[in-house]
């Protein structure tokens, strides 16, 4: 499978530093080069991600990002910026990371391990069926981002769209578990494919959304979530 890489910025050695980068670390990866936002727009087609500039001329980023998302709600969107203040607009576009500048080498590369980790979970697809109060639906395990429990239902949330059990959350919480679910808190259901980090009280997913995690859980859950990582490095090594 041939990875497709864009990189968007309208300073021209930087496009060419972050490309040296990329195909230092895989030299088989697709990389093509914009130099703003209209231009990226114009040339689009699927990537797997793309490293953005937020503060172009003309298109900003955040306004590039968003128009991107219009056509694809897959591409991986890293923003590359010198203010940390630019970083609550990124998120706004579920952005997947954001890296200040300048840019050292092993953080693109530790972005680019983290990315196609998950393009490779995505080919090994488990799909589950859902009784849902609207009828059956099938979902793909890594489509799922969590499940809440609120007024008697479990709600089941995609990226796109969310579906409704009428179903406990403890017994959904013990189904999901042999697919990498876990329940940080009494109420939620996580897919811990999709944690990206985890703040005090609130775990941040890869999409942008934010889920609380109980504090009489949090050391045990942590502990839960380094073992689900490392099995995980374990079967893909």
């Amino acid at each position: 499978m041939m990875f497709r890489v864009a990189i968007c910025d309208d300073e021209k050695k930087i496009t060419e530093d972050v490309r040296a980068i990329i195909q230092s670390w895989n030299p088989q990866i697709q990389v093509d080069c914009f130099h703003s936002g209209e231009e990226l727009l114009l040339g689009y087609h699927s990537y797997h991600a793309v490293f953005l500039d937020i503060d172009m001329k003309g298109m900003n980023g955040i306004e590039t990002g968003k128009e991107i998302r219009k056509q694809d709600k897959e591409t991986k969107i890293v923003y590359l910026t010198a203010y940390r203040d630019y970083v609550s607009g990124a998120f706004g576009v579920h952005a997947f990371q954001y890296l200040l500048k300048p840019v050292r080498d092993h953080e693109i590369c530790e972005v680019l391990e983290e990315i196609f980790r998950y393009q490779e979970a995505k080919k090994k697809r488990t799909i589950l069926d859902f009784d849902t109060v609207s009828g059956l639906v099938c979902l793909q395990t890594e489509d799922i981002f969590y499940l809440e429990y609120e007024n008697r239902r479990v709600r089941i949330v995609t990226n796109t769209e969310s579906y409704y059990l009428k179903e406990r959350i403890s017994k959904i919480g013990e189904r999901m578990k042999i697919y990498g679910f876990s329940m940080p808190h009494q109420s939620f259901v996580v897919n811990m494919l999709h944690v990206k980090n985890v703040k005090g009280s609130m775990i941040l997913l890869d999409n942008g959304m934010q889920i609380p995690l109980a504090q009489k859980k949090q050391k045990a859950w942590k502990q839960e979530l380094l073992s689900y990582l490392s099995s995980r490095m374990e079967v893909e090594a």
